[in-house]
């Protein structure tokens, strides 16, 4: 692990589970914090990297092959490989926390191997789609796009990381459908304890 100073928490989950919401809120609450979203690494839309799905003239966006690992990954060890400045410390906790946000940040070992604690929120197919369809992407999404991609692609996402009993074993699942502000005091509480 790289700075004993920083305190790494991995928020991952389905599409519209939540994520960037608690991401958002601990990263308000936690003075001494600072997020970076997954999302922020898409990579551009002419980058010969990305997957086409030819029946709906659109990419695949649920890949990580989709998304720039390597650089958030190294942007996160810059980061915590950084001196931190002693200061930013609250006077409750004497360690910078850093909140990770993506849907695919458990499938990238090394960044995942960094997080000391690690959050999945779940949904059904019928929530995410309530959710999903009202939200507007860049680009947007092509109609049949969730029911042939974003679902399938989460669906072998959660089949993976369940087969990886050892990872399993040091991710806290958590129902998405809950009331946000339980969920967020629920983590709230739990992320206090394990820094006092």
């Amino acid at each position: 692990m790289s700075s004993k100073k920083w305190f790494v928490l991995g928020i991952s989950g389905a599409t519209c589970s939540g994520k960037t919401s608690l991401a958002n809120r601990l990263h308000k609450e936690l003075e001494n914090s600072v997020v970076i979203h997954q999302d922020n690494y898409f990579l551009p839309i002419d980058d010969p990297r990305h997957i086409k799905i030819e029946e709906l003239n659109h990419f695949n966006w649920e890949l990580t092959s989709s998304v720039d690992m390597d650089r958030m990954h190294l942007d996160i060890l810059k980061l915590i490989e950084s001196t931190p400045d002693e200061d930013s410390c609250s006077d409750t906790i004497n360690k910078n926390i850093l909140i990770l946000d993506g849907f695919l940040l458990f499938k990238c070992k090394v960044i995942s191997d960094l997080c000391h604690c690690k959050y999945f929120l779940t949904l059904t197919k019928d929530q995410c789609w309530e959710r999903r369809k009202g939200r507007v992407y860049n680009p947007p999404d092509v109609p049949g796009y969730f029911e042939k991609v974003v679902w399938p692609e989460y669906l072998r996402s959660i089949d993976e990381l369940m087969k990886d009993k050892d990872l399993c074993k040091t991710i806290n699942f958590i129902d998405g459908s809950k009331n946000k502000e339980e969920i967020f005091q629920m983590v709230f509480t739990e992320i206090k304890k394990l820094l006092s």
